[in-house]
């Protein structure tokens, strides 16, 4: 209860990430506002509009998640800085500090996610395909939950803010270059497969962009000649070149990134959150940086 309250008397981390969360949405989803409310019949996408779809959904993921764990860590400091003192006196304990911590992140994560995630779908037009909200806030949820969550972990792991960053940047930098976007999964050899395999961003966006647009149906025209345009096998004699998302989806990220692959990126991502939870609860029980 303690910890809830603390939350709620911050506002320079509740409501700024809240007002994060609205702002990015509008500004990314805007981009395609040309296709919002368009039936899916007459509706056409470029090859260029959907690979900037694509991105603006890893950005979406890349800056929800760095501000959250960013403005996570000096407030989990100060109520770190408390449970020392408290915990010399006698009362409390490691486990219950890691638990209400828990419990209290927990109702900003949704708020977030259903902030960013309404916005999105209204900018974009992306209600026709209302079936798969659940999927955009689910993975986008899990995805915010392992930046605060391990943003906690971190702060509690080490002893001041300049060092819990460096572990911040080495989170949000695996994410960054292992999601699958800025370099594509059919392009990792060798040791950067060992990378891709284990960086949480790669199941987080995975699981949102195949369950998001699966069963899609509106049409991406291919470029002419383009690398596209041959997977479609096209040769010039139809109407129109053109592929459903799903299509875009098995062709842009070489077949790596599939729906059937579902239960293992969530099982992947809440493999991360329990792994956070038991390093915040070790750290809490065997550290103790403050002078008591």
């Amino acid at each position: 209860k303690r910890v809830a309250t603390i939350y709620l008397r911050s506002p320079a981390y509740n409501v700024t990430r809240f007002i994060i969360a609205i702002v990015y949405a509008f500004i990314q989803g805007c981009i395609f506002l040309n296709h919002a409310y368009r039936p899916s019949s007459t509706d056409r996408w470029t090859e260029n509009e959907a690979t900037g779809l694509f991105g603006t959904l890893f950005l979406a993921q890349i800056i929800i998640g760095v501000s959250s764990i960013s403005m996570v860590v000096p407030v989990m400091k100060q109520i770190r800085d408390v449970f020392y003192k408290h915990r010399a006196s006698g009362m409390l304990a490691h486990g219950s500090l890691q638990m209400a911590c828990l419990l209290a992140e927990i109702p900003y994560i949704i708020i977030v996610s259903l902030l960013y995630c309404g916005v999105f779908f209204a900018t974009t037009g992306m209600f026709q395909f209302e079936s798969r909200f659940a999927a955009l806030f689910g993975f986008f949820a899990l995805n915010i939950a392992i930046y605060s969550y391990w943003g906690q972990a971190f702060i509690c792991l080490v002893s001041d803010l300049p060092t819990a960053g460096a572990l911040q940047g080495a989170l949000i930098g695996m994410n960054v270059f292992f999601s699958g976007y800025i370099v594509r999964p059919q392009f990792y050899f060798g040791f950067m497969k060992v990378g891709w395999y284990f960086a949480p961003g790669h199941f987080a966006y995975e699981g949102l962009v195949s369950n998001l647009f699966s069963g899609n149906s509106n049409r991406i025209t291919a470029t002419d000649r383009s690398a596209f345009y041959y997977f479609l096998d096209c040769d010039g004699t139809e109407d129109e070149c053109a592929g459903t998302f799903p299509q875009y989806i098995d062709f842009f990220f070489g077949g790596f990134y599939r729906t059937d692959h579902t239960g293992m990126d969530i099982g992947v991502l809440l493999a991360y959150l329990v792994a956070g939870r038991i390093l915040m609860w070790l750290a809490l029980k065997y550290f103790n940086y403050v002078n008591t």
